[in-house]
């Protein structure tokens, strides 16, 4: 087994965590993996598509579009709202 220092690094953010609840609880939702450069998430299901941006001033996730809006900081609820918008359903496994 490799020692840990030896082990790959893993991103943690807001939206790679936003990433990983989409995946979870939302599993038909596509969504790419976060861009640390532009630092978005896209997100599409059935011809709907959005951008989710983590606002650092703020402290939450909001839509990216020029109307933008807030979503809100907790990412498990954030991924429910995210999938409730694409017209997708949610499910709520052992946390919901």
């Amino acid at each position: 087994m490799a020692a840990f220092e030896d082990l790959p690094r893993v991103p943690r953010g807001p939206l790679h965590s936003l990433y990983a609840a989409l995946r979870r609880r939302a599993p038909q939702v596509s969504a790419t993996r976060p861009d640390d450069d532009r630092g978005v998430l896209s997100v599409a299901y059935r011809g709907q598509e959005a951008t989710i941006v983590w606002d650092d001033d703020l402290r939450q996730y909001a839509w990216a579009s020029e109307t933008g809006g807030q979503i809100g900081s907790d990412v498990e609820k954030a991924a429910e709202l995210v999938a409730w918008a694409l017209g997708a359903s949610v499910s709520f496994g052992a946390s919901g």
